[in-house]
């Protein structure tokens, strides 16, 4: 690990508010480093812990594959800009969905879903939808494949259990419209991930219905592409 990750995460420790949620422990991923990661993308104020229902924490696998990637500094630099320390200076994070899109990072988008804002997990979804629509312009090699693979299975893992966990509408106004987005761009995204279609032209309309007998098929064929 190199120095500057290392100060990094010694100074999320240090921020680390008391009371903090407690995770699961990742056999492949420091503790501090898990800490850390839930310190930048958790509203450290809880103003508005009651205006949405709570996202889940990114899985582990998704946590390692996020810590490779803040071995870059530009990355880690974006990463940071998503903490509630920096709501006056870039309060939607222009900054690092700007680079999320210019080198279509898959970690970031992915923690932009797990972030607390709700216009932010919105975006992140919809770089995610631009990452994955790329795909067939990527050229690697054969371990390249398999990482892109790897990271698809995360991706469709981590959204289940975002539906599993999450009610498809709350009351309210804007609230519930902006709930209602996010939840179609859940689902649009594990569309385009597993080649899916389960979103016709009249349900892409805002505050469209969404029976839970269709939503329910749709998650059990979200499951059967992982095979799992």
């Amino acid at each position: 690990m190199s120095p500057m990750h290392s100060l990094f995460l010694l100074a999320f420790v240090a921020c680390s508010p008391e009371g903090a949620v407690q995770r699961d422990t990742c056999a492949d991923v420091p503790a501090a480093f898990v800490a850390g990661v839930e310190r930048v993308l958790t509203d450290s104020t809880g103003l508005f812990k009651h205006d949405y229902p709570p996202v889940p924490p990114l899985s582990c696998e998704l946590l390692a594959m996020l810590q490779e990637e803040l071995n870059d500094d530009s990355a880690r630099y974006c990463f940071e800009r998503f903490s509630r320390k920096h709501w006056s200076e870039d309060p939607h994070t222009r900054l690092t969905h700007a680079y999320i899109r210019r080198h279509l990072s898959f970690p970031l988008a992915m923690a932009a879903t797990a972030h607390w804002f709700a216009d932010t997990r919105i975006e992140g979804l919809r770089e995610l939808q631009e990452y994955r629509r790329m795909r067939p312009l990527v050229c690697t090699t054969k371990d390249g494949y398999a990482k892109l693979e790897r990271q698809d299975r995360a991706a469709v893992r981590y959204l289940l259990r975002v539906l599993e966990t999450t009610p498809m509408r709350i009351t309210g106004s804007e609230n519930a419209t902006i709930h209602d987005i996010y939840m179609r761009e859940v689902m649009l995204t594990l569309d385009r991930f597993t080649g899916q279609s389960h979103l016709t032209a009249p349900e892409l309309q805002l505050r469209s219905p969404r029976g839970e007998t269709e939503v329910q098929q749709a998650m059990k064929d979200w499951r059967n592409w992982l095979g799992e």
